[in-house]
């Protein structure tokens, strides 16, 4: 299912896209053994084995074609049971980093963004062929998030979406509706399914700082 967000929320999402850079003292070729132990006291055993499912999809996939990077980390966090926010977390909006997502096997359609982005990102994916993009769910008349990635500036881009497994041009997935489109670079409003406008640079907000923070602190060694 999407996620339900009123027209409030639309617009005060436009105005709060930050970078969302790895942390500094990430090694990108697994995860901190510390992390582990954090995970066993906050959410016990089963999400142990989760998160290190997660840590060694990262290492098969590190020399993976980049087409194969996407399906890999699409269907790892597509397998993630999809729970709203209110139900998880106690609050309307949260934004989750992968490792609370897996802790408790449980995501809203921003969940799934940010995991695969995040992930990708320590593959070694580029930031400007990824964006987070918000859309309209026509079938179910609802607000909701993907990834979107594109293989060249110009190209279509690809949809990973938490409501199919597969991953499909722009332009065939008439169920959605594109609004607009950010990375850590910048921010852009949609003019078609494929092309988007650059309005502006990315800016700070509480989210994507609390976001940081978060996996700045997960990730320390």
């Amino acid at each position: 299912m999407p996620c339900a967000r009123g027209a409030r929320r639309w617009r005060r999402v436009a105005l709060m896209c930050v970078a969302l850079i790895l942390p500094a003292n990430a090694d990108p070729r697994g995860l901190p053994a510390s992390l582990f132990n954090w995970v066993r006291q906050a959410y016990g055993a089963e999400a142990v084995g989760r998160v290190e499912d997660w840590g060694r999809l990262l290492e098969r996939a590190r020399d993976l074609p980049e087409r194969r990077k996407l399906e890999v980390v699409n269907d790892f966090f597509n397998r993630v049971p999809y729970l709203e926010d209110i139900r998880v977390w106690g609050r309307e909006d949260y934004w989750a980093t992968p490792v609370e997502m897996l802790g408790q096997d449980a995501a809203d359609c921003e969940d799934y963004a940010i995991a695969k982005y995040y992930s990708l990102r320590r593959l070694g994916v580029a930031d400007e062929k990824l964006r987070i993009a918000y859309v309209k769910a026509l079938d179910l008349d609802r607000a909701h998030m993907v990834l979107t990635y594109y293989p060249r500036p110009d190209a279509e881009p690809l949809v990973l979406d938490n409501l199919s497994p597969a991953i499909e041009p722009a332009t065939e997935r008439t169920d959605l509706k594109p609004v607009y489109s950010f990375n850590g670079d910048g921010l852009w409003l949609a003019v078609t399914r494929a092309e988007g406008r650059r309005v502006g640079d990315a800016t700070r907000i509480r989210l994507w700082q609390n976001l940081l923070t978060k996996l700045g602190r997960e990730m320390r060694p």
